[in-house]
This record gives C-alpha cells, sequence and structure tokens, in this order.
C-alpha cells in the first residue's frame, strides 16, 4: 500500500447501491478492525446487462482507477438474481483481469439481492421506516426470491420498499454481525474488506 490508508473504490448496478455502499463499507470497517479506516469513495453505477459485457466493465475500471491517488481496492458489487453467485462473481473477476489485470478488483454477489443482507441482520431494523418493532429475520433469508418484496410486506399498508429510498438508511442500521452468520455473501464482503484492509 503506497499511502498511509487503502482507498476503496467500486462498481455497482443499481441506484439503490449507488447510494447506499459507500456509507456501508464506511460502517463496516472500523466494526471488522477496530480503529481502521479508509477512502472510501462514491461507487460508480453500470447497469448489470453492461457489467457483464468485457467493455461496459472496462470502461467502468478505467473511469473509477483514473482518480488520483489511485484506489488501493475496487470492488465490483451486483445481484445474483437466479444465478450461481459463485460462478457470477468468476465470471466478473475474469473480465477484470482481462483488461485490467493490474487493477487489484474483486467481484462480490449477492445471494438473490443485496436486500437479503437487510432480512439475515432484520433485528436492527425493527422499528425503522414504518418496519414493525418486532421484526425478525426470516429462516434463510438468501433463499427467498423478493427480498425487497418481503421488506414491502412487512411495511405498513399502502407503503413500498423502495431501494434508493430505504438502502442509505438501512445499511446504518441492519444488524451486521446477524447478516454475516445467516447470509454467506455478506461474510464474503466481510472478508473481502478484511483483505483490503491489509
Amino acid at each position: 500500500m503506497s499511502g498511509p490508508y487503502p482507498v476503496i473504490a467500486s462498481v455497482v448496478e443499481g441506484h439503490g447501491e449507488e447510494k447506499a455502499l459507500q456509507g456501508l463499507l464506511y460502517r463496516l470497517i472500523p466494526h471488522l478492525r477496530d480503529g481502521a479506516y479508509a477512502e472510501v469513495r462514491p461507487p460508480h453505477r453500470l447497469p448489470r446487462d453492461r457489467m457483464l459485457k468485457p467493455e461496459g466493465l472496462a470502461q467502468a475500471l478505467t473511469i473509477v482507477t483514473a482518480r488520483q491517488p489511485r484506489p488501493t481496492a475496487v470492488l465490483v458489487l451486483l445481484d445474483a438474481d437466479d444465478d450461481c453467485a459463485v460462478e457470477l462473481a468468476a465470471r466478473v473477476h475474469s473480465l477484470a483481469q482481462t483488461s485490467h489485470a493490474h487493477v487489484p478488483a474483486t467481484a462480490v454477489v449477492a445471494v438473490r439481492e443485496f436486500e437479503a443482507w437487510f432480512l439475515a441482520g432484520a433485528a436492527g431494523l425493527a422499528g425503522r421506516m414504518g418496519l414493525p418493532h418486532d421484526l425478525t429475520p426470516p429462516p434463510d433469508p438468501e433463499a427467498i426470491r423478493g427480498a425487497k418484496e418481503w421488506l414491502s410486506h412487512q411495511m405498513p399498508a399502502g407503503s413500498t420498499y423502495r431501494p434508493p429510498a430505504h438502502q442509505p438508511s438501512f445499511v446504518q442500521h441492519f444488524d451486521l454481525e446477524a447478516a454475516r452468520n445467516a447470509a454467506p455473501s455478506f461474510d464474503k464482503l466481510c472478508r473481502e474488506v478484511l483483505r483490503f484492509l491489509g
């Protein structure tokens, strides 16, 4: 590491993650390692269809690595949806290596969707933004296809979960340890962040 602390850049697919990931990482870093700090840059959004094409991801990586000081790590974050998260992460990492082998990039794929992490850490969201005070996580949060719908169902009648509106708040309050224990893809994010910290 050339500078006094790590510099983390990221590429994300969704508008919600574009607003929320920076806050999540700033919260997660000292949680994972007491006293740790990294500069976390605002994410660069790239729609999924372009992220899975060599030229699209290459262009995004060129953009996020152009700023000085150069990032010491680049996180590419996307949802698995119905794909295998491990295979999708390997595919994205391979695309990144093909065009930017010199860039320390890693891919983290949320099983099903980013919101599965909120379901895993749901106890921390209890009583917030219309969610019930007795909110409890479902048994297998990453098995649920429709985590956004699950969150909407917990809200008062007439309210709907909306990623750009809710994610920035939810990332500040969901239970990080519970999410790490119940959602292996969130544990993967935690392990990668620890690696970024050196």
